[in-house]
This record gives structure tokens, sequence and C-alpha cells, in this order.
């Protein structure tokens, strides 16, 4: 918005050789090109909102391809590491333990992806949340400044059909639009003090997946001490191995 006050310098090189008649029509043709502006850097402002959603967006979606692909081939590796240990089994009190154990890792597996999905979701909806109230702010500080801009105009417009001298006219107008621009400023920068939001929704977000991991470590544990109980002639390499990247989540 600093390209207010230079527009104003016009008006006041007018005012400087008293003719009020031409700093009057100047300040009607400066206030149609300080609003054409302001209508400017909204535009400019859309298309880096749209460019910032698309990315966010597309980074999401590589993520959650990327996740989808990994958890794929755990399941494929953990298959195929069921299929070896239930070839061992010499009878069929061995296959139903075999049975019974990869039951339950399969169980406590679609409990810990269900949570951390959860915390995925919660997070992205979060910041979804964050960035529609920073918009609306933003929004609002912008639609505040046109609106001081256009009271100071129309006062100064005012002002020109009354007996106001030049010098007054030009000092308040002055006056008025560093002060509309100077609190935009203001307002603008408390509005882009998300740090404390976003951290609150990346903490949160950390914390369920660490509590997910953990629940999934205590079911396969249990899990493995039933199994080893019921197999003491068999002990199978962990099935859970093959995916122990997905703490990553």
């Amino acid at each position: 918005m600093i390209f207010l006050l230079p527009l104003l310098s016009m008006a006041q090189n007018n005012n400087d050789t008293g003719n009020k008649t031409k700093l009057c029509e100047q300040i009607s043709s400066i206030s149609s090109a300080v609003d054409q502006r302001i209508a400017d850097r909204e535009t400019k402002l859309e298309e880096k909102r749209t460019q910032i959603e698309n990315r966010i967006e597309e980074r999401w979606k590589e993520y959650d391809t990327r996740l989808a692909e990994k958890r794929e081939k755990w399941n494929i590796n953990r298959a195929e590491h069921f299929a070896k240990l239930e070839e061992k089994a010499q009878n069929n009190e061995q296959k139903q333990a075999i049975l019974d154990f990869k039951q339950a890792v399969e169980t406590a597996i679609a409990s810990r992806r269900a949570e951390i999905d959860t915390a995925i979701q919660e997070f992205r909806q979060g910041v979804a949340e964050v960035k529609n109230s920073r918009k609306a702010e933003v929004d609002a500080a912008l639609n505040s400044l046109r609106n001081s801009v256009k009271t100071a105009f129309q006062k100064a417009k005012t002002d020109c059909e009354g007996n106001v001298s030049p010098a007054t006219i030009r000092v308040n107008l002055r006056a008025e639009i560093k002060y509309a621009r100077e609190k935009f400023i203001t307002d603008k920068q408390e509005i882009d003090k998300i740090e404390p939001d976003m951290k609150e929704l990346i903490d949160a977000k950390k914390t369920a997946i660490e509590v997910a991991i953990e629940d999934f470590k205590m079911a396969l544990d249990e899990a493995r001490a039933t199994f080893k109980a019921k197999m003491e002639l068999l002990k199978p390499q962990s099935p859970e191995s093959p995916e122990s990247p997905e703490v990553t989540e």
C-alpha cells in the first residue's frame, strides 16, 4: 500500500501553486487510481492464494500416493512371510495358532493405520481452518482499508466544495490515507502470526501418531507372547518387520 503516498504527492505539488481547482480535480483522478490499484492487489492476492492451494493439494496427493504404495508393498511382504510361516505348521493346532497370530497382527496394523489416517486428516482440516480464518481476516482488513480510503477521498471532495483551504485538504487527506495504510499493515502483521496455530496442529498430529505406534507395539508384543506360548517349537521372524518403515507416518 506504499503506492498511496506517492500518488498524493501530485496533489501536494498542485497545492503549492495555490490552485485549489486543479488540486480538487486531481483528487478525483487519484481516487480512481487508488481504487484500481487496490483492485489489482486483490486480483494478485487471489492468484497467489490459488497457487498456494494448488501446491498444497498436489503435495498431499503425492504423499497419499506414496503412502498407499508403501502400505501395499508391506502388505505383500507380510503375506509372503505368513505364507512361509504356515508352510512350517506340523499339525492343525499349529496352523490355527498361526492364523490367530496373523489375525492379531492384521488387527493391530489396521488399528494403527486408522489412527494415523485420522491424525493426518485432522491435521489437514486444521490447516484448512487456519487458512480460511486467515483469508477472512485479510479480506476484512483489506475491505477496511478500501472503505477508509474511500471515506478519506470523499471527505476531500466534500472539502473541495466547501470553504476549506487547499493546504488543509491536502494535509488531512494525506494523514487519513497514511493512517489507513499503517493500520492495514499492522492488522496484516498480526494476521500473519500463524506459527502458534500451526505448531499446535503439528504437535497434535505428532502426539497422535506416537500414541498410535505405541498402542501398536503393545498389541504386537501381546500377540507375539500368545503365539510363542502356543508354538514352542516354532520361532518365526516378526511378520511386522517388513513394515517397520511405516512408523514415519
